[in-house]
């Protein structure tokens, strides 16, 4: 008996009269989606931020860089944040209120900004963890680096606030990360930070963001036309 071929057979014509070719409209409506999904896709990527790194602050002077605190120390205008890594207003604050307030004033010489942990009790405890690995990368001169990195973990939740995640930051900040994971692990900043949620509550704040604009605490700290239309009289009343 001859073997039967292992190859395809070609299709006759009158197996195929039964089958219906796509109409042109749905090539073309499914041609339309695909152009679609692949715009999105570059926006997402052209549109995604820059790694954090030391180099994200090098267009600031260094010398207007010390631990917690950024821009002109001669500024007459301050702005205190009291804080916690782990509260979604303050992630929002940094992502939509900093990048503002950076470009128009600290940046420009004209306000210092100051970073002060407020770590919640609800959000413990990660949020002394994350106020820990802040300070021990300002020992290293990396603190704002850090502050964003902090800040950005809150998408993965909070397994992004533990200690060996803190350590994992400091690695790709490419800190030191035997002097970083002694300081942590060791609770070194346990004293700065507990003394930092005491100056809070002797201020009488009570809930995160809480932003002083020169001693002052503001209304609406996520309210930016606000907050620069205060900064703005402070400065005219100054002189600049």
């Amino acid at each position: 008996m001859a073997e039967r071929s292992r190859t395809s057979r070609p299709v006759s014509a009158a197996q195929t009269a039964g089958k219906k070719s796509p109409p042109t409209g749905l090539l073309l409506i499914g041609g339309a989606a695909i152009l679609v999904v692949l715009i999105v896709i570059g926006y997402v990527i052209a549109n995604q931020p820059d790694p954090i790194s030391l180099s994200s602050y090098n267009d600031i002077p260094a010398e207007w860089i010390n631990r917690n605190s950024i821009g002109n120390p001669e500024a007459v205008i301050v702005l205190q944040g009291w804080e916690d890594f782990l509260c979604p207003a303050c992630g929002s604050w940094n992502q939509t209120m900093k990048p503002r307030l950076m470009d128009n004033y600290i940046k420009t010489g004209k306000i210092r900004l100051e970073y002060h942990h407020f770590p919640l009790s609800q959000h413990e405890p990660g949020a002394s963890t994350a106020a820990w690995a802040a300070e021990c990368a300002a020992d290293q001169g990396a603190f704002w680096p850090m502050h964003d990195k902090l800040f950005a973990g809150q998408n993965s939740g909070a397994a992004a606030f533990s200690a060996e995640r803190m350590i994992k930051y400091a690695e790709e900040l490419e800190l030191d990360s035997r002097v970083f994971t002694q300081c942590i692990t060791g609770q070194t900043h346990f004293a700065n930070v507990r003394a930092s949620l005491n100056e809070a509550m002797s201020l009488g704040l009570n809930s995160t963001p809480s932003l002083l604009i020169n001693g002052q605490l503001t209304e609406n700290p996520m309210d930016y036309t606000a907050v620069s239309a205060e900064i703005d009289r402070l400065l005219a009343a100054a002189g600049q």
